[in-house]
């Protein structure tokens, strides 16, 4: 074990490199920093927005509208004159919305009339509080015509609810899993669910496909300078030399993630009150359902992630056999990459059980399919799946490590490259 050790101390040094580190961290940074911009946009675009409103009609519908928009939080300023005065004050004042409201508005809306409220957006650039504020005026206007409509139908109809009126058929949603249901529509549960695992498959990518580009660089270069020689020749068990390198590339591997998933976090949770998902009604549907991300749960994603990423770190140590420096290596490599991807684009975008049957052995022989299957499967319980991924990463992991240490165990680990040439 002490020989490990020290393999596995010499390769974390060698991979956890300035040169290797500075791209990602910097990557990292990016994120914090626009993570930290969209956190403040949305600060500011909860702060009390000025509106200039021209009321034309000088009703008391009209005045009820301005109300409205007084008790939703904007800080309204009334203006006078002729709309290109409206506009000239707003500008000179810095107001960045200005709305018109005609005259003859409640006249036309009594007669059943449609009318429309003009609403200038001044716009000195786009930013993320500008998106934020337009939709929030929108939804204003939104509930006024709601209003607007049930008081005409509640004079139209006195005898019947507006509401009933408005929507005359509706469809109560359930969703059926197992053996309990409840009240909600698979769009939402995909929403929810999309919300808890998406970063995972995300973490996954970039973390195997950072690591496995570090210890191919590493293998080739330590080819390229001829320090693998002087390795090869000391009196260690090949298999030792390969469990080392995998066991420092874990390491760096656990780390990179870790670092990733906090930087993430944070960038994805300033755009946390986009979601059109209500929390509370999330988190009733699946409490009812059962299906919410526990230790339970959380453990074994975890485990089906580590497996992954092992069995993708003996992979690239036996691709990087077939470099013959730091450069090539990154071609080498170029398989694996193509194997994550494939999981990635069927699992996201398709019900593996509902595919041909082609595509789900496809799938099924690619390692690195188990932590995108995984969650899914804790949902419906389907655990034979998901002690199948452990076995077969488990056992991917093993064999691949098994081939490359009898690469390292010949001299076909300085010949490798020239074979594959020829072939």
């Amino acid at each position: 074990m002490s020989v490990i050790g020290n393999i596995l101390k010499k390769e974390v040094k060698e991979l956890l490199t300035r040169q290797l580190l500075i791209p990602f961290i910097t990557i990292m940074v990016v994120f914090l920093f626009i993570g930290r911009a969209v956190r403040g946009e949305k600060e500011k675009a909860k702060s009390p927005q000025k509106v200039l409103v021209a009321d034309f009609d000088r009703s008391q519908l009209s005045q009820d509208i301005i109300k409205t928009f007084q008790l939703s939080g904007l800080l309204v300023i009334e203006a006078s004159g002729d709309e290109a005065s409206v506009l000239n004050q707003a500008k000179k004042e810095g107001i960045a919305l200005a709305i018109i409201i005609p005259e003859g508005l409640a006249q036309n809306l009594s007669d059943l009339k449609p009318v429309e409220i003009k609403v200038y957006n001044l716009l000195k650039g786009m930013s993320v509080a500008r998106v934020i504020r337009s939709v929030k005026l929108k939804t204003i206007l939104a509930a006024i015509n709601k209003n607007l409509t049930l008081q005409h139908l509640k004079k139209a109809y006195p005898q019947v609810l507006p509401e009933n009126l408005l929507s005359p058929l509706r469809a109560q949603e359930y969703v059926v899993i197992k053996e309990r249901k409840a009240l909600g529509s698979p769009e939402l549960l995909e929403g929810l669910l999309t919300a808890q695992t998406f970063m995972i498959p995300i973490i996954l990518l970039i973390t195997i496909i950072y690591v496995s580009q570090m210890i191919a660089a590493s293998i080739g270069q330590e080819k390229e300078n001829k320090t693998l020689e002087t390795l090869l020749t000391v009196p260690i068990k090949r298999v030792q030399i390969v469990v080392g390198k995998m066991l420092g590339a874990v390491v760096v591997a656990i780390i990179i993630a870790g670092i990733f998933l906090f930087a993430f976090s944070y960038y994805i949770g300033s755009f946390g009150e986009f979601g059109s998902v209500d929390r509370q009604v999330g988190s009733n549907l699946t409490e009812e359902l059962g299906i919410g991300i526990k230790l339970k749960s959380v453990l074994l994603i975890t485990l089906s992630l580590f497996l992954a990423i092992l069995s993708a770190l003996a992979l690239a140590t036996l691709l990087a056999i077939f470099a013959e420096d730091a450069k090539s290596a990154q071609a080498a490599i170029t398989p694996l990459m193509i194997l994550c991807l494939i999981p990635y684009f069927f699992t996201m975008l398709f019900d593996i059980e509902q595919v041909s049957l082609l595509i789900r052995v496809i799938v099924y022989l690619i390692p690195f399919s188990y932590p995108f299957l995984t969650p899914k499967a804790l949902i419906f319980g389907n655990y034979p799946l998901i002690v199948f991924g452990f076995i077969y990463m488990a056992l991917f992991s093993i064999v691949t490590i098994v081939i490359a240490a009898r690469l390292f165990n010949s001299d076909r680990i300085f010949t490798a490259k020239l074979q594959f040439r020829r072939r």
